[in-house]
């Protein structure tokens, strides 16, 4: 996608992952937008504004108080005519006065002057991230309607490992693509998506349960409803914030996933069931810990609810679209669970390869259909994933 005649505010603060936002300035550029800068004074000890101007090759604005050639003020004369602004990397700090309202530099001034859409991508420590009051800091933006780029996983620059780092420029990209994009191609449709761990208890405090973290159904959700789509996410047990402008049920076990997702079908469109339930529940339920007073401890297990193919029995017009995360014989296992769930499209994927599976950021699937057709797809990030995904439901309905 181009971005002709497209005016994207491009903010940046003083994050160390500063480095990737003149990345993204020239990605912008050479997509054909007319790229204006905004830093903040922190930034401008770690970046020299000059190489924002040679990138976007328009001045940078530093000062709120620069009268520049015109009568009106830069800030408001900029707010005016973005299509856009894009904070890149966003510190707790620019996050925190954009919620409170708070203006008390460029940045900050022009973050509350602009009516256009917001797209904010956080870097920092993840100690940081995760503090209540940064984390209500954002979810009163999300509530406003500012889109997020969820931070990535990995090493931080401060040494710590966890979540924190700047997601990559394809994927900052990706989001200001979406933003554009005038494709509402779900308009009207009810989409349900499932995601995360469920948990069986054991007692009061042990349970059983899986390495799911959510991503993979997180980031579909967000997607459909980016196309349009209202979309209901039952979510089981993650450490991500909830995508934008979904409808999110929070669920513990699996019957509760299963009774939700259950209630909800009947309205629904387009059921993709990409989250991890448990398959097994502790026969009985011990009300108090149990002790640790022998070398081994024997579980009597029984079957948790199979949602997935209660669905395919009770189907009418809806498409179900279900996932097999196999570690042997991943597309015969997949085709199997495919004719017996009576699912329209399964995504299969391999556990123990190489960037797919739980947790990561990336995934490798293939997705099968009733008619025998097998595509298999490279390494993606898990966004690229869903938009596949979605892709493929497209061909399906239309």
């Amino acid at each position: 996608m181009e971005f002709k005649e497209k005016t994207i505010l491009l903010g940046v603060t003083g994050g160390i992952a500063i480095h990737k936002s003149l990345d993204y300035a020239s990605q912008l550029v050479k997509l054909g937008a007319s790229v204006h800068v905004v830093m903040s004074q922190n930034a401008t000890r770690l970046i020299n504004p000059l190489q924002f101007q040679v990138l976007s090759r328009n001045p940078v604005l530093l000062d709120l108080f620069d009268t520049g050639d015109h009568w009106k003020p830069p800030h408001i004369d900029l707010a005016d005519r973005a299509d856009l602004l894009s904070i890149v990397p966003a510190t707790a700090n620019i996050i925190g006065k954009m919620a409170n309202g708070i203006a008390d530099d460029a940045l900050s001034t022009v973050a509350i002057s602009v009516h256009c859409p917001i797209l904010i991508a956080p870097a920092m420590n993840g100690h940081m991230l995760h503090n209540p009051s940064v984390q209500k800091n954002i979810n009163t933006l999300r509530k406003n309607g500012i889109r997020f780029v969820n931070p990535d996983s990995g090493d931080l620059a401060c040494g710590y490992q966890g979540e924190g780092r700047l997601s990559s420029v394809d994927v900052i990209l990706d989001y200001t693509k979406d933003i554009f994009s005038q494709n509402k191609e779900l308009q009207g449709k009810n989409v349900l998506v499932t995601a995360g761990a469920t948990r069986e208890y054991i007692d009061p405090v042990r349970f059983i349960t899986n390495g799911s973290s959510g991503k993979m159904g997180y980031a579909i959700a967000e997607e459909a409803a980016a196309r349009g789509a209202n979309v209901y996410l039952v979510s089981g047990h993650t450490t991500i914030t909830p995508p934008n402008n979904v409808k999110i049920i929070n669920v513990d076990t699996t019957q509760e996933m299963h009774d939700s997702v259950v209630s909800l079908f009947t309205n629904t469109d387009i059921a993709i069931m990409s989250a991890a339930p448990v398959d097994y529940r502790p026969k009985e339920y011990t009300p108090h810990k149990l002790k640790k007073t022998n070398d081994t401890l024997t579980l009597d297990l029984q079957k948790t609810p199979d949602t997935a193919y209660t669905l395919g029995k009770t189907k009418t017009n809806q498409l179900t679209v279900c996932f097999a995360a196999e570690t042997e014989n991943v597309l015969e296992n997949a085709k199997e669970k495919l004719i017996r769930k009576n699912c329209d499209l399964i995504i299969a994927n391999d556990l123990l390869a190489e960037g797919a599976g739980f947790e990561t950021d990336t995934n490798i699937v293939s997705i099968l259909d009733r008619a025998d057709k097998c595509e298999q797809l490279p390494l993606l990030s898990k966004r690229e994933v869903a938009n596949v995904i979605l892709d493929r439901i497209m061909k399906m309905i239309i």
